[in-house]
């Protein structure tokens, strides 16, 4: 993964020699910190997700209740452009909003999708773990990608996430896996379950567990709970 981004480093550094010695002009400061983004889609639709006009997700569309794995991209602050997927009919791609994110340099974020707006959008630290996890567990958060539903309870294998809003997530807690691990969500401060059921979590995998959809919907829009995994130790 750090290959294209040295890459990048060395040839910005041979163009503004070869520039400084034609006209002795000085170097244009190049950006060379980096980040890992990835992208989680808590909306109905699929979407593609473009970076100074670059669509980053070029293989696949992703789609409702998908992830894209982390990419590397420029730290500070860069707008993405959320898009969905081209219209064989109309022969457009339909634009659906941009989002400025700006990044502190060698973090990992994830950058959620929720809705058509930017205001459905928002990005939150991976604060991953390192080594020395305990054996028979996992690394679990959970994070609020539900608009206009209010704030969250939520627990998994007896480890307790209270009052979330939307557009917050946890810190990764270390939870005991079990072949089925239940899990249940509830609004906060409330003792019944809006929605439960059962996770088969593994050991060393760290996942992100997260409330989508709304009150009234249907399909891909209904309320739920959505997974990705940030990774494995």
């Amino acid at each position: 993964m750090n290959i294209k981004p040295l890459l990048l480093v060395i040839c910005a550094a041979f163009v503004c020699f070869t520039a400084c010695q034609k006209n002795n002009d000085a170097p244009t400061p190049v950006n060379t910190s980096i980040d890992s983004l990835n992208f989680v889609n808590a909306y109905s639709v699929p979407v593609n997700i473009y970076l100074n006009g670059s669509r980053l997700n070029n293989t696949y569309n992703l789609g409702a209740g998908g992830s894209s794995g982390y990419y590397t991209v420029p730290s500070g602050k860069q707008t993405y452009q959320v898009k969905k997927v081209f219209n064989p009919t109309s022969s457009i791609v339909p634009s659906l909003f941009s989002y400025s994110a700006n990044l502190t340099p060698h973090r990992y974020y994830s950058l959620f999708i929720a809705g058509p707006t930017d205001s459905s959008a928002f990005a939150i630290v991976d604060t991953l773990p390192g080594s020395g996890v305990a054996a028979g567990t996992c690394q679990v958060r959970f994070v609020n990608a539900s608009p206009n539903n209010g704030s969250f309870d939520f627990s998994i294998g007896g480890k307790q996430y209270s009052n979330w809003a939307f557009g917050k997530g946890s810190g990764f807690m270390e939870v005991d896996t079990a072949s089925l691990s239940p899990l249940m969500l509830y609004q906060a401060g409330s003792a019944t379950p809006l929605l439960s059921g059962h996770y088969p979590l593994q050991q060393g995998f760290v996942y992100t567990f997260y409330a989508k959809g709304t009150p009234d919907g249907k399909g891909t829009s209904a309320f739920s709970i959505g997974v990705t995994v940030n990774g494995q130790y």
